[in-house]
């Protein structure tokens, strides 16, 4: 039986370990379930993410003919009653929430090999990490517009008794749904706990664990005897995000844990102009970042629905006018030196996205030698609560910081990846239009899909007899933009011998679908469900 390899679709000898063409590692789940639907209903379409222990795939449901994204921990790791907890966890927390502005998970089972698997929401879009990255500080109202939702699914996780501890860039996605509106999703409750004490035994080892760039000082340890971590926490991390929206950068840099702890613990930051004199963010916008990020969680929002209503009312009065991006270092600020807006080589990166398995979230390069994972969470054991002081003024933290001891070690987090980005293109080149948020004027978009699925191998402009370049694989369901012409779109898929073909005229600022089956949907198998008699 032919095998193909899941990243470049060349035919390869499933006894490989990694495909000879491409370098992608060929795993055993790989070689049992590339070509049989999962359960039965779940195929396999390409796979987004590879962690210390598990992976996460694209798949499509073959009976409603719907993306789903699986998340798959690995059976030796399933067998560890720690990681298999918190797995379970982060799905039973999951079920707790139903929210527009929160990612729904679906399913969750067990293999035969005891490996375990949830069914994600797909989404389609970008995640605000990348967005920053592709086009630098965001205007003050567009901003403000994907805080207000981002806050309210933060909302909808806090008010169902949970707090997310990994708000982050990498966990807001920005969809863009039919009608061309966007649509903010909260995501990756790996790493999330209950707000009643249930889990308070996560905390009382004292081991945090998340992004010191967007951590609390609650999350460090700043609590007093008897304190909780509470949704304020997540508040104070949305504000850093918010911050880094409009100026293009984190309020704290630092290269070091420890100097995290110093600076989330007892240093303000600076003003937005400070930091990137281009920003257009007026001073009562910023005024309410600053209040989000109040050391004192008393004098923070109280709730993430009313930091969400005071940027509504402030919204109709913001600039629609993006910063650009913040200076560099200079020579005295190189310890804590701002973000840099990446400019990868052209021929160095095809793909930049963020991936997760149970174990962690990581960004990931795809390079021309295979996948480089880059990851900024980290592993510090603190000091017991009882121990600490209450009061957050810079003497007695001093005190506290030196007393405590930091031991460090690199770790994946818990998190998630919820959609598939084909590519990102190099800053310097045009990027290609379906991975942007707002349609070129001069382009239209084209919606290709496929039954049961397929891959695009060659989109022809008829007009002027060039085909457009693909610059990696891309799976239907695919959105992808393209100037005004006529075109021929083809697609293949490896359980069927011949390709298919539509073609479409795609108009400037217009929606278009291409549709083609490689084989008749009409007559697809129903599935049977318990206790039927057909």
């Amino acid at each position: 039986m032919s095998f193909f390899c899941i990243h470049c679709r060349s035919e390869i000898d499933p006894r490989y370990k990694a495909c000879p063409h491409c370098g992608e590692a060929v795993t055993d789940f790989l070689r049992k379930y590339l070509e049989t639907p999962i359960d039965g209903k779940y195929q396999i379409l390409s796979r987004l993410g590879v962690g210390g222990m598990g992976e996460v795939y694209k798949a499509l449901h073959i009976h409603l003919n719907s993306i789903r994204v699986i998340k798959l921990m690995r059976a030796n790791i399933a067998s560890d009653a720690g990681a298999h907890d918190r797995f379970l966890r982060e799905a039973r927390l999951a079920t707790r929430i139903s929210h527009p502005n929160v990612a729904a998970l679906y399913d969750f089972s067990t293999l035969d090999d005891t490996a375990r698997y949830m069914v994600w929401e797909y989404i389609e879009g970008i995640n605000l990490h990348e967005l920053i990255a592709q086009r630098g500080p965001l205007s003050p109202r567009y901003a403000a517009t994907i805080a207000i939702q981002a806050l309210l699914g933060l909302d909808a996780v806090h008010r169902a008794g949970i707090v997310h501890r990994d708000v982050s860039p990498e966990n807001i996605m920005i969809a863009r749904s039919e009608d061309g509106e966007e649509h903010v999703k909260i995501i990756d409750l790996g790493i999330a706990k209950q707000g009643n004490g249930e889990d308070d035994n996560k905390t009382k080892t004292g081991m945090f664990v998340g992004k010191w760039k967007y951590c609390s000082p609650e999350h460090l340890g700043m609590l007093g005897e008897n304190e909780r971590i509470d949704g304020r926490a997540d508040l104070y991390s949305f504000g850093i995000v918010l911050y880094e929206m409009l100026t293009g950068v984190p309020p704290f840099q630092a290269d070091t844990p420890h100097k995290y702890l110093m600076l989330h613990a007892s240093e303000r930051p600076r003003a937005l102009r400070e930091v990137n004199p281009s920003t257009t963010a007026s001073p009562a916008l910023e005024a309410l970042i600053f209040k989000a990020l109040e050391k004192d969680r008393a004098n923070r929002f109280t709730t993430a629905r009313e930091f969400s209503k005071a940027l509504e009312e402030l919204l109709p009065s913001l600039d629609d006018t993006p910063g650009a991006p913040a200076p560099l270092a200079s020579e005295a600020e190189l310890t804590f030196e701002p973000t840099r807006i990446s400019r990868p080589q052209q021929d160095e990166v095809a793909t930049v996205f963020t991936k997760s398995g149970p174990a962690g979230a990581e960004t990931v390069k795809t390079l021309s030698g295979g996948r480089t994972p880059v990851d900024d969470r980290e592993l510090v054991k603190v000091q017991p609560a009882e121990s600490r002081p209450a009061a957050v003024n810079r003497g007695p933290i001093v005190k506290w910081l030196v007393a405590a001891g930091v031991a460090v070690a690199m770790t994946g987090g818990a998190g998630m990846w919820m959609r598939h980005k084909s590519d990102v293109a190099p800053a310097d080149l045009p990027a290609v239009a379906s991975q942007s948020i707002v349609t070129p004027a001069a382009q239209g978009h084209v919606g290709i899909n496929a039954y049961p699925w397929g891959e695009v191998t060659k989109i022809h402009n008829i007009d002027t007899g060039e085909d457009f370049e693909l610059k990696a694989p891309l799976v239907t369901p695919a959105p992808i933009d393209l100037a005004p012409g006529h075109y021929e779109i083809t697609l293949s898929n490896p359980q069927f011998r011949h390709p298919q073909s539509g073609k479409v005229e795609v108009k400037a600022g217009v929606e278009e679908q291409v549709d083609v089956h490689f084989s008749d949907p009409n007559r697809a198998e129903l599935p049977r469900f318990e206790g039927s008699t057909q």
